[in-house]
């Protein structure tokens, strides 16, 4: 079976269509009319968090440097470029004002998923460096 990173579509990786979908469908959930207050929802941070870690994954799936600082730096700098863009530009919109609690929320679903796919980056690089014979997984059993 063909990784996902592998797999084309119309001869774009995947992961950057789903890239660029998602963002389109972000972009246009935060740009809709206030939906009325009957309709049940879910926390409007969580939303945002949520938005903003998968935005932020996505990104550091489908990018790829071997300087990783210059790499996550640059997702982490574009994503928040992107929450204050995204915020001023709801004030355009009828019924959506800017909150900065929302920035906040955005930054830190960024800078979580941007933290995990480092660290996760950096142990699976040091796993696959390490001889077999010495893997944590190899003592043990």
């Amino acid at each position: 079976m063909q990784p996902v990173s592998g797999i084309r579509l119309f001869g774009i990786r995947l992961g950057v269509v789903l890239l660029a979908f998602y963002w389109c469908v972000i972009f246009t959930g935060t740009h809709l009319p206030k939906i009325p207050a009957a309709v049940p929802r879910m926390n409007d941070k969580v939303m945002h968090f949520t938005a903003f870690f998968m935005l932020a994954t996505l990104l550091c799936y489908c990018t790829n440097s071997t300087r990783l600082l210059r790499r996550f730096g640059s997702i982490v700098v574009a994503c928040i470029s992107y929450a204050v863009l995204d915020e001023l530009t709801q004030s355009l919109v009828r019924g959506r004002t800017p909150d900065v609690h929302d920035f906040f929320a955005d930054s830190l679903g960024t800078l979580l998923a941007v933290g995990l796919y480092f660290t996760a980056r950096v142990a699976w690089g040091r796993r696959q460096n390490t001889p077999p014979g010495e893997r944590p997984s190899a003592i043990l059993s």
